[in-house]
C-alpha cells in the first residue's frame, strides 16, 4: 500500500495530533497482514534536516532520500538510504533514473560530488562519471 503523500494525509485529518498514533496502528496492522507499506513525505527546504510536518522515522524500517541535483546542464536525481532497521545498507549516494522499458536504473556512487543531500551540490570530477541519456539506448 502506498500513501502518497503523508503531507496530504495530514491535511485531510481533522485531528493532526492523532496522526502519529493512527499511522502506527495502520502500519502495524498492515505489517501483520503481510502488506508492504510505502509512506511518502515531501520535505520542504534545501537541507535534508529540513523540518517535516511529521516525524515518521520511528514507524519505518527503511528511509530513502530522493534529491534533485544539476549536472552537465541537466536535472538529475540522487538516491540515498539514510536508515535501514535491519542489516547493513549502502551508504553511498547514487544517481538514479526511471526508464520506461528498463525500470529503475542505478548509477555508480556520486563520489565526485559534495552537498547533494544539502541541496547545494558541487561537482569535483570528470563529466564521464555522470550517467548520460545516451547510455539508456545502449
Amino acid at each position: 500500500m502506498v500513501i502518497d503523500s503523508l503531507n496530504c494525509y495530514l491535511n485531510a485529518m481533522p485531528g493532526e495530533k492523532y496522526l502519529h498514533n493512527q499511522l502506527h496502528e495502520l502500519s502495524s496492522y498492515l505489517n501483520q497482514q503481510g502488506v508492504v507499506t510505502i509512506l511518502i513525505l515531501a520535505q520542504h527546504g534545501l537541507v535534508i534536516a529540513a523540518e517535516s510536518p511529521v516525524d515518521i522515522s520511528c514507524l519505518t524500517d527503511t528511509v530513502l532520500t530522493l534529491r534533485y541535483f544539476e549536472a552537465a546542464g541537466e536535472v538529475k536525481r540522487a538516491l540515498a538510504v539514510v536508515k535501514k532497521r535491519s542489516g547493513q545498507h549502502e551508504k553511498t549516494i547514487r544517481e538514479f533514473r526511471l526508464e520506461t522499458e528498463r525500470g529503475i536504473r542505478i548509477g555508480e556512487p556520486l563520489r565526485e560530488f559534495q552537498g547533494i543531500l544539502t541541496g547545494v551540490p558541487e561537482f569535483r570530477g570528470a563529466a564521464k562519471q555522470i550517467m548520460k541519456v545516451a547510455d539508456a539506448d545502449s
